[in-house]
């Protein structure tokens, strides 16, 4: 037969479709509980007898064969912006699991597209693919699969982000072009100014200068890696994008990478970057949404900075949040969270005054039990 004529040419025959095969099948890429949460999962045996199915159960962020190749090239580079990177942390080893075959479920049909169809639909046409890539990770968020809602969020955020040299995986870097750029440590707005396309660097204007005979401060030589384009047209939903990932990366206690995506979204949405690129009016609903989501990303960040002890930090953008005039409901939210840093600093200090009373009870004891020899050493050490 002609199957069989494909065989003995070493030709392998098209896999089924991923709908087509059953859904409890060994090597199955599929989604199970785990650990109070959603996990993808790659079926290893079923055993029909007991009712249960042993998973390979995928890496915590930035891992697992259930994602397709344009999700792990993402999560990858979601990582590579300098001190302000966001969501590019390392997988942990693949762990291993027996689950009831009951709460087996198949992976969504977004997950199954490949990396050229992901790649065709962002070509076709960026903004529209990246909002519904962000409904897809946020149904994964609402369904409880972070790890996964982080990867998609990662998905959007690089196709928005990413530079090309031909322009057929990304924007060319054109001169004037937005960008935020890593200076001191901190998120600011610049201008492309001459491109090395071979070298895929740029350098990076700051500012406008001052006079005619200033002229602006530059980066040089910036990789473009480093940069994060800034698309004037939609910051709305490229700050949704990073806001929504930090909440996914929270939920797998990754704060310092979900304070990272905050602190772009911050950027992106701060009032300095409104002024420079022509924001409209202050009383406009531009701006207020503008504010909305600044205000939000303060809080957020305020939460991921409460959960690292970083207690000062987190007041601060307590107090940027509640300085940007929030509603009343938002408000209270912002001034419970407060309570809540002022509640966290005061057991971290009774908690450390416990434990130097301890310590102390505990030399105090040792050194009674020391006779005057032993007294004498410790004398003569000193």
């Amino acid at each position: 037969s002609g199957m069989e004529d494909r065989r003995s040419l070493g030709i392998r025959p098209n896999a089924p479709a991923y709908r087509d095969t059953p859904l409890l099948s060994i090597g199955k890429r599929v989604r199970v509980q785990h650990g109070g949460r959603w996990r993808r999962a790659t079926i290893a045996c079923v055993d029909d007898g007991d009712g249960t199915v042993d998973v390979f159960l995928a890496p915590v962020v930035c891992g697992g064969a259930a994602r397709p190749a344009a999700a792990a090239q993402a999560c990858a580079s979601a990582g590579s912006s300098g001190a302000v990177a966001g969501g590019g942390a390392a997988a942990t080893e693949e762990e291993e699991a027996t689950v009831p075959s009951s709460i087996v479920r198949p992976l969504e049909d977004f997950e199954l597209l490949s990396e050229a169809e992901l790649n065709d639909r962002f070509a076709e046409n960026l903004d529209a693919s990246a909002s519904a890539t962000k409904d897809d990770a946020n149904a994964l968020h609402k369904l409880g699969d972070w790890d996964a809602a982080a990867e998609w969020y990662a998905i959007a955020i690089d196709a928005l982000r990413r530079f090309s040299a031909d322009g057929t995986a990304g924007a060319t870097p054109e001169p004037r072009s937005p960008v935020l750029v890593n200076q001191s440590g901190a998120l600011v707005l610049g201008h492309i100014g001459s491109v090395d396309v071979q070298g895929r660097r740029a350098d990076v204007e700051l500012g406008e200068g001052q006079g005619f005979w200033r002229r602006p401060q530059v980066v040089k030589g910036a990789p473009w890696r480093t940069l994060i384009r800034v698309h004037t047209g939609n910051l709305q939903l490229q700050t949704a994008l990073y806001m929504n990932r930090a909440r996914s990366l929270s939920q797998l206690s990754m704060h310092q990478e979900a304070a990272q995506d905050l602190s772009i979204a911050i950027a992106l949405r701060s009032p300095k970057v409104a002024s420079a690129l022509g924001g409209r009016s202050a009383s406009g609903p531009d701006d207020a949404e503008r504010r909305r989501q600044l205000s939000t990303a303060h809080f957020l960040r305020a939460r991921t900075r409460l959960a690292r002890g970083r207690f000062e930090p987190s007041r601060a953008d307590i107090r940027e949040a509640i300085a940007l005039g929030p509603d009343e409901k938002t408000l209270a939210t912002l001034r419970s969270l407060e309570r809540d840093v002022d509640r966290a600093q005061k057991e971290l200090r009774a908690s450390n005054k416990r434990l130097a009373k301890e310590i102390a009870q505990f030399a105090d004891k040792a050194m009674s039990n020391l006779d005057g020899a032993q007294l004498a050493a410790f004398a003569d050490g000193a």
